[in-house]
């Protein structure tokens, strides 16, 4: 069954990769520009790129890998066939690892029904026919999640009370990953912190308040090696200012918080285009959905021509919060919930492609679905995977609200989603599901057998003796 599902995950995600888009958004272009001045030249720049890290590197360093194995391209061609076909095998990838957390957390059942999720999935496979990060940042975070059920796993089958209990390694491999998730998605900084706390809590009363401390620390640890070397350059680039992926925060903040845009790019066209025409001349004649964010948000930092973009940039957005946040707290609160339902009540469907109806109705099914399940099995079993997927969604969900949310920023967190609602409706239906505090060892998962009471074993021992 899991064959039959990879092999219609495949062919869906080749068809998209054959019959992809044509139009190229500001960020597929900046994503591809990059990639090609990666494979040409080593230098993370194009021309007439004025800020290249305000995109972070591990789309355009993956890119540009899938350019050179493909026999190298055209500098001129941004989207060679390479990058599609890279794609494609991202997504066949996302589903065996999506198979595979299932299937570990609660059984192959699990795991053929996650994976099929994610396989029929239409937003999923259709991406595959974009130049974006998403696919990348699915797989890198799903792939972190699986190696967290691992570790949790063999802490299960181990005892936490043995000189032979496992190490913390397979704890700090997760955290390695999640900092190369963070690499590809900059919007994903503050996961490590939140599992590193979650990791903490469900070890503390299995192994000790220090070994688990240890531990938690030492994931949280390793995705800030992962992105130190980054970091660093980035920090050098800017003159010592410090900036852990990307210098794109003040641009997004002060679209996130301009209430009168209502959070979005489109709003911001709407409501500053005028101003952006002023600004410059040349774009009198362009109207206000197809002017790139990139000339507004230009426009609003002439506003300070005494200062840099980003301090321009900075000070506009602490204006919109004295403004917004501060002198109506209420209707900024409501963009927040409208910037929340953008980001999950809608689905990736590329640039400039009209919604289907259908494809809606699927999408909507499958996020209440995946999130019921998980729901339900978190009650049932207090599972901590459940809980640490549950973490992640949520936490994705609140960073995005605060910055700027569209309906492809879920793409990434749909296969966790969908994992944790398969693995949550299978283990909540075994007749050994108990809420049972998470640190706490019981019975192999599925055995139906009841831990052994105190005495039993010397009691059967001084049966057999007699």
């Amino acid at each position: 069954m899991l064959a039959l599902v990879l092999l219609a995950g495949a062919a869906l995600r080749v068809d998209a990769a054959v019959h992809h888009g044509r139009f190229l958004s500001t960020d597929e272009r900046a994503y591809a520009r990059l990639a090609v001045g990666l494979e040409t030249t080593g230098r993370y720049a194009a021309p007439g790129m004025r800020d290249p890290v305000h995109w972070p590197p591990g789309t355009p360093a993956f890119f540009a890998v899938a350019r050179q194995l493909g026999g190298g391209a055209d500098r001129a061609d941004l989207d060679p066939p390479a990058i599609y076909a890279a794609q494609a095998a991202v997504g066949v990838a996302l589903i065996a690892v999506v198979a595979l957390l299932a299937w570990l957390l609660a059984g192959p059942w699990a795991g053929v029904l996650a994976a099929a999720a994610v396989a029929l999935y239409p937003p999923l496979s259709r991406i595959t026919g974009d130049v974006v990060s998403e696919p990348l940042g699915a797989l890198t975070l799903a792939t972190a999640v699986l190696l967290l059920a691992w570790a949790w796993r063999a802490e299960e089958r181990g005892d936490g009370r043995r000189a032979g209990a496992p190490g913390p390694w397979r704890w700090w491999l997760a955290g390695a990953v999640l900092g190369l998730c963070i690499l590809v998605r900059a919007d994903l900084l503050m996961v490590p912190a939140v599992l590193a706390v979650l990791v903490a809590a469900i070890l503390w009363r299995r192994r000790g308040a220090r070994w688990a401390l240890g531990t938690a620390a030492g994931v949280l640890a390793a995705a800030m090696l992962v992105l130190a070397p980054w970091a660093g350059h980035v920090t050098q680039l800017r003159g010592g200012q410090l900036t852990p992926v990307t210098t794109s925060s003040w641009s997004s903040l002060f679209v996130a918080t301009y209430l009168p845009g209502d959070g979005g790019m489109t709003g911001l066209k709407r409501e500053l285009g005028d101003e952006a025409r002023r600004h410059n001349p040349r774009w009198r004649d362009v109207p206000d959905w197809r002017l790139r964010a990139t000339w507004v948000l230009d426009a609003v930092a002439a506003r300070h021509p005494e200062l840099g973009r980003s301090e321009a940039l900075r000070r506009e957005t602490l204006a919109n919060l004295r403004r917004y946040a501060l002198g109506d707290p209420a209707g900024f609160a409501g963009m927040q919930t409208r910037k929340v339902a953008r980001m999950w009540l809608g689905y990736n469907r590329g640039t400039h492609i009209a919604p289907r109806t259908w494809i809606l109705a699927v999408h909507l099914s499958f996020a209440a679905l995946g999130l019921a399940g998980l729901l339900w099995g978190l009650w049932r079993t207090r599972h901590p995977m459940l809980l640490m997927i549950l973490a992640i969604v949520v936490v994705g969900t609140a960073v995005n609200a605060f910055f700027v949310a569209e309906a492809r920023h879920n793409a990434r967190f749909m296969p966790l989603l969908l994992a944790g609602g398969a693995a949550g409706l299978v283990l909540s239906r075994r007749p050994s599901a108990a809420r049972a505090p998470a640190g706490r060892s019981g019975p192999p998962r599925g055995s139906g057998a009841a831990p052994p009471r105190p005495g039993a074993e010397r009691a059967r021992a001084a049966a057999g003796a007699r």
